[in-house]
Order: structure tokens, then C-alpha cells, then sequence
């Protein structure tokens, strides 16, 4: 299991964090948990875009290889020439 601080679903001036509790499978990031600043679980509470998002910031930091397309082999390398490019 994983935690990274995230924006705030609920606040619309993110200005918050939630700490997001997650872990990775071959389906790419599970949510578990997100606390807020009173450490109230409020992911029951989300509707699928807002944990869409999260998951979207997760992937944004590289927690997930595989996600939007990130894999071990093309994280952070530069293009490569050759024959057929």
C-alpha cells in the first residue's frame, strides 16, 4: 500500500489535501482510502470523476507504470532513431 497528498475532491479552490491510500495491480491504481485534514474517509463519498482524478494525479507522479500508456521501458527515455522511424 501507498499514500500520496492529493487535492481535495470536495474543495473547489484546492487549497486542500487528502491523504489517498492506494496500491497498484495489473489494472492499474486501486483507491483505498481518502483522509482528509480530520482523517474522515471521504472516498466513499466521491463520484467516479472525482476518483478518476485522483487516480489521474497518482498517475501523473509515476506511481503506476502502465498507466496513460507509461511503461518500464518508455518512462522518462528519450526517442529513439533507427530503421523504420
Amino acid at each position: 500500500m501507498f499514500t500520496h497528498n492529493c487535492l481535495d475532491p470536495h474543495d473547489p479552490f484546492a487549497e486542500r489535501e487528502v491523504l489517498v491510500a492506494f496500491t497498484i495491480d495489473a489494472s492499474g491504481i486501486r483507491l483505498l482510502a481518502a483522509k482528509d485534514a480530520e482523517g474522515h474517509d471521504i472516498l466513499p463519498d466521491l463520484v467516479d470523476a472525482q476518483r478518476d482524478d485522483l487516480r489521474c494525479e497518482l498517475a501523473a507522479q509515476h506511481w503506476c507504470l502502465g498507466v496513460d500508456g507509461a511503461t518500464a521501458g518508455r518512462l522518462n527515455r528519450p526517442a529513439q532513431a533507427g530503421p523504420g522511424r
